[in-house]
């Protein structure tokens, strides 16, 4: 997977609620004498970015120059949070002092990082209607300076719905994507981002929906699509993964992270890689591989803290995060079909060819490598063990189908691996699509992977050996029909009799 290769450096604006983490270390040893508490002896202390802030600092690690908009307290944690900023190379110059303490949320963290006490210091109230007029006039001055706007809401005051909304028209004014971290249960304050990534929990609030299945995810998604004018929502499961729903698209991925240690942070981790992504020109769907990846590395550490673009690149050379399907058997047309939305959404081009494929050979191998030549995916749709014996005789195939489809999904050259049967798929073919067949050509379309190629509507499918479209029945469901020539002396059947006579 090449995605790290198209990280450049993009101007993004993070806008949100900020706060900083501090984490106390120590140990309990006894209880108290004055009350049934744990004593804590505090051994050391750390800080780190939280909130909209962790996110910046996500992007920053991620390769991006990023810039903050934000409120901070005229005090001790407001400067530590600057300094931070500064080491992580955030641009604060946008930073603003309110008047009210700057959010803190102290976690004290005993033997194995066992969290026994967290204490915050925040006033929640919203901003007045001055400061925000005041912030407002100042986005409206440097927007333009940005390739994309990402707003962190963590509901401590800053981002209104009125300042929200504003932001999100005069971003769209300016040609420029907002993505939005949402906390509201109010969708109409995000109305009209360009992506709004809820949790489950927060989904299920903002649309008050069961999301209990991921059926219901996706249905829940939708309608928070349709009401909010966005393009996509990405849900965050948590260990369950993420699921994307946008128009003409429903993508899901399972989790990257071989461990869960922490969860926290991990939602700023997969907004702060997907924009990133998305900055870079990258496809919806690859940006989201590039955050889960980050988000599997980051629930893997203790705490809020950054993910760096350079262990993104050693996880995925490593192959320890997500690995894509290749085989999709005769009950997964689903799963199969996102896969194809996604590739052709993406613009790319579509191949398929079929096979019984039961013994592999020389000539297999040429042909699959000559029909990925037409193409940037190469779809190879392969007879169930049904549909073999039906072809072949009582005595084939030698190997079962999920054998035969593994070893071709193997192969570099293979996208996907579809296993078909044409008593099952052909049953989506009309009789007025072939109607026009000869009688001899229906004959052969009875065994054709007529429903497959229907499904699939690929934009070139490659038949082996010497034929014209008119005579490969399913070729009508396919924008370009080409034929590959078999390299000679070279067929299963022959195999299977040489292995006989020694």
């Amino acid at each position: 997977m090449k995605l790290l290769n198209r990280i450049h450096k993009k101007n993004i604006l993070v806008v949100g609620d900020v706060m900083l983490d501090t984490y106390y270390t120590g140990e309990v040893r006894r209880i108290s004498p004055e009350a049934p508490v744990p004593v804590f002896k505090k051994q050391g202390e750390r800080y780190a970015l939280g909130g909209a802030a962790n996110v910046a600092a996500n992007l920053a690690a991620a390769g991006q120059a990023v810039s903050i908009m934000a409120l901070i307290g005229d005090d001790s944690y407001g400067k530590r949070m600057k300094e931070l900023f500064s080491e992580t190379g955030v641009n604060d110059s946008l930073i603003s002092i309110w008047d009210r303490p700057t959010i803190t949320k102290t976690r004290f963290l005993a033997e194995n990082n066992q969290q026994v006490l967290r204490l915050d210091v925040e006033e929640g109230q919203k901003i007045s209607e001055d400061v925000s007029e005041r912030l407002f006039s100042t986005f409206e001055s440097v927007v333009d300076d940005f390739d994309m706007i990402l707003l962190s809401d963590y509901m401590k005051g800053l981002l209104t719905d009125g300042f929200t909304q504003k932001i999100i028209g005069a971003a769209k004014l300016y040609g420029k994507k907002v993505l939005v971290d949402v906390k509201d249960p109010a969708f109409e304050k995000y109305k009209g981002a360009y992506l709004l990534k809820p949790n489950q929990k927060e989904l299920q609030s903002l649309t008050k929906m069961p999301v209990s299945t991921n059926e219901k995810i996706i249905e829940a998604a939708q309608y928070l699509m349709e009401r909010a004018e966005s393009d996509f929502v990405l849900t965050t499961c948590g260990a369950k993964g993420m699921l994307l729903v946008g128009k003409g698209i429903v993508y899901r991925l399972d989790t990257a992270g071989k461990s869960v240690y922490d969860v926290t942070g991990a939602g700023d981790t997969t907004i702060a890689y997907l924009t990133a992504g998305l900055a870079n020109g990258m496809y919806i769907t690859e940006a989201m591989k590039l955050s889960n990846f980050a988000a599997g590395i980051q629930v893997g550490k203790v705490g809020t803290s950054a993910v760096h673009l350079h262990e993104v690149e050693k996880t995925i050379h490593e192959g320890t995060g997500y690995k894509r399907k290749k085989v999709f058997r005769m009950n997964e047309r689903k799963a199969l079909a996102e896969l194809l939305a996604q590739w052709k959404n993406a613009g790319e081009t579509v191949v398929t060819t079929n096979g019984c494929f039961d013994i592999i050979h020389r000539g297999h191998i040429s042909l699959l490598e000559e029909a990925k030549k037409y193409g940037d995916r190469l779809v190879v749709m392969v007879n169930s063990d049904a549909s073999v014996r039906r072809l072949k005789g009582k005595s084939r195939p030698i190997n079962k189908e999920e054998d035969r489809a593994t070893v071709i999904a193997a192969l570099d050259c293979v996208d996907a691996v579809m296993v078909f049967d044409p008593l099952m798929d052909n049953g989506m073919v009309t009789e007025a699509e072939i109607g026009r067949f000869t009688p001899e050509l229906r004959k052969i379309a009875q065994e054709a992977p007529m429903g497959a190629v229907k499904f699939i509507a690929p934009d070139v499918h490659i038949k082996g050996g010497d034929y014209s479209a008119d005579q490969v029945p399913e070729a009508v469901f396919a924008k370009k029909f080409f034929p590959v020539s078999f390299i000679e002396g070279y067929s299963t059947t022959k195999t299977i009799e040489k292995s006989r006579v020694q």
